[in-house]
């Protein structure tokens, strides 16, 4: 296959007679179904069908109906219901199947890195004569229904900003927009395409009045290329596919379901009987067209989509060019064996405009799945097809599609008027081998939809298609839902494996409304929150993350001997974070990497909040410090801390009020919290108030250190840290952060005092009236950056109105799963994640979900 003229088709979408979407379509293909509609005379008479038309004995009461058709979503397009009225049906529906065939492609086209096109065209239908006394209402009306302005109104819906050419060629006005879609493609007019018709008159239900000799049948049966074949029958369609270059689709790890190797239009001239007729010559010449075009032989071709109307003269025509052409346009190959031939048509009758996209679509799902499928109807050969000399067999069972080469197929689609289009398919080439997934590695599943109804259904059907007998791959599910277009209505599911996400899916209801981008503030934890092995995930998924830690990593291996990566490596000896110098660094580069993070996904704080050390980072982050000075003064603070006099600290539950009798005897307070203190003083003491509290049912917990922060134990260590200080510049900072000795807003004063964070060390950490003051400062969106969740729990006791996160969680062995849905958590309330940077390059590809109800 030679990749460079070539066209992937990467989604699709229709919906035909008997068939809502195209897995529907499939299984009445392959069953041979009849998808015709019969009426009753309570259905024609509600119809509006004439009650003398509908009793005349050449009336057939049958037609091609389409689900849905008279309803509209017109919210999800952002109608009003006056607009919605004025707009023809066909558009209408048209509009929603091409939104779907994005969504099967994985696509938000308005995300396309390049131009999107948009060629489709529809049935006529008479717009209303011009009313004098509102001329803006009759331009409004007229633009509502003309057909000109089908492939505009897509564009402008769907934000398509390539070409937008309405196409209309009769019957064959589906199949031509796919060639002039390539047409475009490969001459790089756009990078994406869709293509597509729409055939559609309310109300749907009718019938028609049989003629001796004309196209349609006289009971209601499309007997395609049979003996008995009289006609076809008038039906509703609307159908979609997006167009892509295969190289790009193959660059971009797209799903592709067919290619289209070539394409051809002509027109018949004045070489045949009538204006109306077909010509032998011009339908022969379009298909060599396409077999020069895609260079191949007619013998390599296994499967040809007839237009295949049923009709005397129309069959006959067809074969005639089908075997002068295949005659003509062999190869050196060898057939080894006859090419099967069928129709759509016997199926869905005649859909108009949608006709050559209905065989489009219907060989495509053949190659898909590497089998021919029956043509309803069809029991003994027209003699006048002379099929015996000739390559062609009609197709007449579902069964394997054998082939020792690739599997190619030609589809044909003819126009009253003589416009004739048939087009190349071969099946898809073969994908580099992805197998099952390595390991059970956490996925995020992003799901989004208009409207919380919406998202519901998409809820249940994406269980499904978890659970079906050929699922997807995990990581290509989540791929291709980050790739689609987003709704406010958001959900999110975090698991590693497909059936443990289908029962998330089943078992939650919760929704949540991305408005605009939140409020942020940032919390950064303290000292005790970090364990070996925290970090690690967040290293390996996070690029900028990763970047800015190995920057302090390197900064800290050169200027002070430690080494951080032992932070992010579970085998490290717990000794080594007892190490206060160890512990500070590595959650200043922890928290000081996340929110680089973050702001490179455009997540700026208004706010910040930050726990003893934490408030370190806070300032740098503020822009207080540079990143290398603040790493000095973490290392003075962290070395005068660790050289400072023995002490304990002990964690009750109990209120800062509740405490207050247990202070004194060089007993401090060093965190007042919601519910919750932590003592801190000598050693002797504090082990004794630990066994007071114990055996009065107190929850009490020794913490592990061995010194007495936040006390007056600390007095030594604040004064080499005063002196850290006066070397380093500080600047004011850029966004505001709490004060953790006053648990309010630090101000510019006290962020560049040396005085201020030698108190910083000595006194209390208010934690409590901090969250109160952040909680006042109206940010919606509370962000813990850095190990455990111990903020996050603070912002829950005082039912702070905000949604708090914490991205790495309280356990190393699980922090993937945590900081995925950390991120996704973010991602539901509006914030605009960039998920492929979460990813291997290339590690997942666009596959088949439900779309968008």
């Amino acid at each position: 296959m030679h990749h460079e003229n070539a066209v992937a088709l990467v989604g699709m979408s229709c919906r035909l007679p008997g068939a809502r979407d195209v897995a529907e379509f499939w299984h009445n293909l392959r069953t041979g179904a009849d998808g015709i509609s019969r009426f009753g005379p309570d259905e024609l008479r509600e119809a509006g069908v004439d009650p003398g038309t509908a009793a005349h004995p050449d009336f057939v009461p049958a037609r091609g109906v389409i689900d849905g058709g008279d309803r509209f979503d017109r919210a999800f397009f952002g109608y009003s219901a006056a607009e919605a009225a004025g707009i023809d049906p066909q558009h209408r529906v048209f509009l929603e199947c091409a939104a779907q065939a994005f969504d099967d492609a994985g696509i938000d086209p308005g995300r396309v890195g390049g131009w999107a096109g948009v060629y489709a065209g529809c049935e006529t239908t008479l717009p209303p004569v011009p009313d004098a006394a509102d001329p803006a209402l009759a331009t409004q009306r007229i633009i509502g229904r003309e057909k000109d302005f089908l492939a505009t109104r897509v564009a402008y819906k769907l934000g398509l900003r390539g070409p937008a050419v309405t196409v209309q060629t009769a019957c064959s006005t589906g199949l031509v927009a796919v060639h002039q879609a390539c047409r475009a493609l490969l001459g790089h007019e756009c990078d994406v395409a869709l293509a597509g018709g729409a055939s559609l008159r309310l109300p749907e239900a009718g019938g028609y009045l049989h003629t001796e000799g004309g196209i349609l049948s006289p009971d209601g049966l499309c007997r395609a290329f049979d003996e008995a074949a009289a006609g076809t029958v008038s039906s509703a369609g609307v159908a979609a596919v997006v167009l892509k270059r295969l190289t790009d689709a193959l660059d971009e790890g797209d799903r592709i379901i067919a290619v289209i190797r070539g394409s051809a239009v002509n027109n018949d001239g004045g070489d045949k009987i009538g204006y109306t007729a077909p010509s032998v010559t011009g339908q022969r010449d379009v298909i060599l067209m396409a077999l020069a075009q895609a260079g191949v032989g007619a013998e390599e071709i296994g499967y040809v989509e007839a237009h295949g109307t049923g009709t005397p003269v129309g069959d006959p025509v067809e074969l005639a060019a089908l075997t002068a052409a295949f005659r003509e346009g062999a190869g050196p190959g060898i057939r080894s064996g006859p090419c099967l031939v069928g129709t759509v048509k016997a199926n869905i009758g005649h859909t108009g405009a949608v006709a050559g996209i209905a065989g489009l679509i219907k060989a495509a799902l053949m190659l898909q799945h590497r089998a021919f499928v029956p043509t309803p109807h069809f029991n003994r050969a027209n003699p006048a097809l002379e099929l015996e000399s000739s390559p062609f067999r009609v197709s007449t069972e579902h069964r394997a599609w054998e082939s020792e080469g690739p599997r190619l197929a030609g589809v044909s689609s003819f126009g009253i008027g003589g416009t004739n289009a048939h087009l190349i398919l071969e099946q898809a080439p073969p994908l580099p081998p992805t197998g099952h997934e390595a390991t059970a590695a956490p996925h995020v599943l992003c799901l989004s939809a208009a409207t919380p109804e919406a998202l519901h259904i998409l809820r249940e059907r994406l269980a499904d298609r978890l659970t079906d007998d050929d699922p997807p791959r995990l990581r290509d599910v989540a791929h291709t839902l980050t790739e689609r277009r987003q709704f406010a209505h958001r959900l999110t599911v975090v698991a590693d494996s497909g059936p443990r996400a289908a029962d998330q899916l089943r078992a939650t209801d919760r929704t949540t409304r991305a408005g605009s981008p939140p409020e942020v503030a940032f919390l950064f934890p303290g000292q005790g929150t970090l364990r070996a092995g925290q970090g690690r995930a967040a290293h390996a998924l996070l690029p900028v993350f990763r970047e800015i830690f190995e920057e302090c990593r390197a900064r800290c291996r050169t200027r002070f001997g430690i080494d951080l990566a032992r932070a992010l490596d579970p085998a490290t000896d717990p000794s080594w974070f007892s190490d206060t110098r160890h512990q500070q660094l590595a959650l200043f580069a922890h928290g000081h990497a996340l929110a680089g993070q973050l702001e490179s996904w455009g997540v700026t704080p208004s706010a910040m909040l930050g726990h003893s050390i934490g408030e370190y980072v806070a300032a740098t982050v503020a822009g207080v410090w540079s990143r290398e000075d603040a790493l000095e003064l973490v290392w003075a603070r962290g070395t005068a801390m660790h050289g400072a006099g023995p002490g304990r600290m002990l964690a009750l539950r109990v209120a800062p009020a509740e405490a207050a009798p247990l202070l004194g005897d060089g007993v401090a307070l060093a965190v007042a919290g919601t519910g919750h203190v932590v003592l801190s003083g000598p050693a002797a003491r504090i082990e004794e108030l630990a066994l007071e509290q114990g055996r009065r049912g107190t929850a009490a917990r020794l913490l592990d250190t061995e010194h007495a922060f936040h006390s007056p134990l600390m007095a030594d260590a604040a004064d080499a840290l005063r002196r850290a200080l006066a070397t380093v510049p500080a600047r004011a900072p850029r966004v505001p952060w709490i004060a953790n000795p006053t648990g309010t807003w630090a101000g510019t004063d006290r962020a560049v005092d040396p005085e201020y964070w030698a108190e910083q060390l000595l006194g209390t950490v208010r934690l409590e009236d901090g969250m109160r003051t952040l909680a006042g400062a109206g940010a919606r969106l509370l962000i813990e950056l850095g190990p455990g969740d111990s903020l996050t729990r603070e912002a829950v006791r005082q039912a702070v109105d905000a949604v708090a996160v914490p991205l790495l969680g309280r356990h190393p062995d699980q922090e993937a799963t945590a900081l995925l849905g950390g991120v996704a958590r973010l991602w539901e309330e509006g914030v605009d994640v960039p998920w492929p940077t979460l990813r291997d390059a290339g590690s997942a590809a666009r596959c088949s979900l439900p779309p968008h109800p």
